[in-house]
């Protein structure tokens, strides 16, 4: 077999399937009328004798596409639940290659390069160059979106529903997002031309654009805001003349902007997003409010950013290495300007968390990666955790919905650890043991800080979170570990009867992101 040869695990890459079955097996997928219900997909299975659901999870279904498996189960069909226990997908994926690490650069691209060109036969593909090392691809139709995308570790097709209803912004803005987000993201370097932006506009001329110098205003249904495709103003980097590196997609009412409804806002531009570029790269965000990336890979790759900041929703491009730099040195030289006794740096950190599952997402991630931000002081343990919880409340329900967040705070003064929990679907939940003492006068003293008993145990519920929970949650921690001795003399982190967080998880992410990483860079605790 040579170098490129499908079904060899030479030169440490494997496919899934043969390239013709491989190219067959895509054209069906091309093909398919929708797979995003389980009654969809059982009928799917039963017009197809080779096909079979092979396993089910709490949030993922998984179906065998060949009756002969040749490795290890032949090429599988993966259904990614809206929420835990659904019966409606909201995204699926084929792997189609394993790259096995350390694989040298030159038999990877070989390989995408052969199975990009064998697809490139199938329908009308979109070729994307910043995706699958330059060999990405896209295939758009009425109801989904096919891509070809790839990362270190493997390559697969991902489908990714259209959005089709929304209560929260303007009916037309998911298809103008469908239109004009992949002009930004396709663009190599992230600037994306002008010219790129009229052909788009002259194909759709339902929404006319208005051009002028530095923007282009896409008028759509809502008569409150016009879509726009701007140039960031920078005199330190200026992007090249004639080209757009940002897209406004909304503006808030500040009348509106409640929690709940900046979340519910971000959600439907969020999914209409995903339903054409597909998953990304890192999830995430910070006291701003939400920050999604989808990173291409290598050193001079660009970086696509989805925020949602004060009143903004935006897709932006940044020089990856650049900008990843700069956030690491922020982390690393930051702090508290006025020292212990002033306010700490919490709600000016660049995120609070990330999530990069490696198993879905494209592209690369930055090689090397900023530790977090440890608090000093008891007053700056709290106002992390109040900026990180806040930070979640906001951005999970969105992100990552159905899952649950969890991490223990342990000290030798705490036997057992105090535990906390957040479900999307649940609310808060802290647990701790008593405290040392008279069990009556424990009990009374905890029970007024707001601890009800529970076992042998104290348990603290927020049922329905919102933007002030966030504060209760971190005032009744720093509390406890006050009541318990703990201060900043002991150290958050640092030295003998250190406070450190353990057993920080993100819903199955551990099992599922094998290669991946869940970090929470604002929890000001080091974790273990």
């Amino acid at each position: 077999m040579n170098d490129e040869s499908p079904g060899s695990t030479v030169n440490a890459v494997t496919w899934t399937a043969d390239l013709p079955t491989t190219v067959e097996l895509v054209r069906t997928l091309h093909d398919l009328d929708g797979c995003w219900t389980r009654a969809d997909v059982e009928r799917l299975v039963e017009a197809r004798p080779d096909w079979r659901i092979r396993r089910i999870f709490q949030d993922l279904l998984v179906v065998g596409l060949q009756a002969h498996l040749s490795w290890p189960l032949g090429a599988e069909l993966f259904l990614g639940a809206t929420e835990p226990e659904s019966d409606r997908y909201r995204r699926a994926w084929v792997p189609l290659l394993d790259f096995r690490l350390p694989t040298p650069e030159r038999e990877r691209r070989a390989a995408l390069r052969t199975l990009s060109e064998a697809l490139r036969g199938i329908g009308a593909p979109t070729a994307v160059p910043t995706a699958a090392d330059g060999f990405g691809l896209r295939w758009r139709s009425a109801g989904r979106t096919m891509l070809l995308q790839a990362n270190d570790r493997r390559a697969w097709i991902a489908l990714q529903p259209h959005v089709v209803e929304v209560e929260h912004i303007s009916p037309d803005l998911p298809a103008v997002i469908a239109a004009f987000a992949p002009a930004l993201h396709d663009a190599p370097g992230g600037h994306c031309p002008v010219e790129v932006v009229e052909r788009i506009a002259a194909e759709n001329p339902w929404w006319p654009v208005d051009f002028g110098d530095g923007y282009a205003d896409i008028s759509i249904a809502d008569p409150m805001f016009k879509p726009s495709f701007a140039t960031r103003t920078s005199f330190v980097r200026p992007g090249p003349e004639g080209t757009y590196d940002v897209l406004d997609l909304h503006r808030f009412d500040e009348l509106t902007m409640t929690l709940e409804h900046r979340r519910a806002v971000f959600g439907e531009i969020y999914r209409a997003v995903c339903a054409v570029l597909g998953e990304p790269t890192l999830f995430g965000g910070g006291p701003d409010g939400p920050d999604v990336r989808w990173r291409e890979a290598g050193e001079d790759g660009r970086l696509l950013r989805l925020l949602c900041e004060g009143r903004r929703i935006r897709l932006e491009t940044e020089p990856a290495a650049e900008f990843e730099e700069g956030e690491r040195i922020s982390f690393e030289y930051g702090g508290p300007s006025a020292g212990d006794g002033g306010p700490s740096d919490f709600p000016l950190l660049r995120y609070s968390w990330q999530l990069h599952l490696a198993h879905q997402a494209p592209g690369g991630t930055a090689d090397v990666l900023p530790g977090g931000r440890l608090a000093l002081t008891l007053p700056h343990l709290r106002e992390g955790l109040e900026c990180l919880l806040a930070a979640w409340i906001e951005q999970l329900p969105v992100q990552r919905p159905g899952e649950k967040v969890t991490f223990s705070i342990a000290a030798p003064q705490i036997g057992g650890g105090l535990s906390f929990a957040y479900s999307t679907g649940k609310g808060v939940l802290l647990r701790v043991g008593p405290r040392p003492g008279e069990p009556t006068e424990v009990a009374a003293a905890m029970t007024a800080d707001g601890w009800q008993p529970s076992g042998n145990r104290y348990k603290a519920e927020f049922k329905n979170p919102t933007r002030a929970t966030a504060g209760a949650v971190a005032a009744l921690i720093t509390t406890e570990l006050a009541a318990r001795g703990i201060n900043g003399d002991s150290g958050f982190g640092l030295g003998p009867g250190r406070v450190t967080a353990r057993r920080l998880t993100l819903g199955l992410s551990q099992q599922r992101a094998a290669h991946g990483f869940f970090r929470a860079t604002g929890l000001g605790l080091e974790t273990s």
